[in-house]
């Protein structure tokens, strides 16, 4: 059985300066490219890795890239997210960072009634942290003081 999560934040960038940023970090993220090599979702006592297949889709006014998080170790312990990441730009200005998918559970049944009691909300609050910080990764990549640090 998957959980379902929607999660957003919202960004000060403009739509396609966001896009731009959110998969420039997600891509160096995922090949562990400076200064993102050491990304990971914090779960419980280990790390997830940010392995991702991107792949940029515009649909109408929001843009989207597929990502999926996996466990770095092969325990079997820990639930893996798939879904994506997009950004809808906004009317006024800035836009909206958007994390949409489900993460399944291991072990079965087993598996449902732990994430159920004993580790209820540790994954969405992992994917929460995760989206906090893609967010402010974003914000200080598009800020005005990017272009000085560049």
């Amino acid at each position: 059985m998957s959980t379902r999560v929607e999660l957003s934040r919202p960004l000060a960038a403009a739509g396609r300066p966001a896009l731009e940023a959110m998969l420039a970090i997600v891509e160096a993220a995922a090949a562990g490219r400076p200064p993102y090599e050491h990304a990971t979702v914090s779960l419980g006592l280990e790390s997830l890795a940010i392995p991702v297949t991107i792949a940029p889709e515009p649909q109408g006014q929001r843009y989207e890239c597929e990502i999926t998080i996996v466990p770095e170790t092969a325990s079997g312990f820990f639930p893996r997210f798939d879904g994506s990441i997009s950004i809808s730009p906004m009317r006024e200005e800035g836009s909206e960072l958007w994390l949409m998918g489900s993460y399944t559970v291991p072990m079965g049944a087993v598996g449902e009634i732990v994430d159920a009691t004993l580790l209820h909300g540790v994954a969405t609050a992992s994917l929460e942290r995760f989206v906090t910080w893609l967010a402010e990764e974003i914000e200080r990549t598009t800020g005005p003081d990017s272009q000085r640090a560049r």
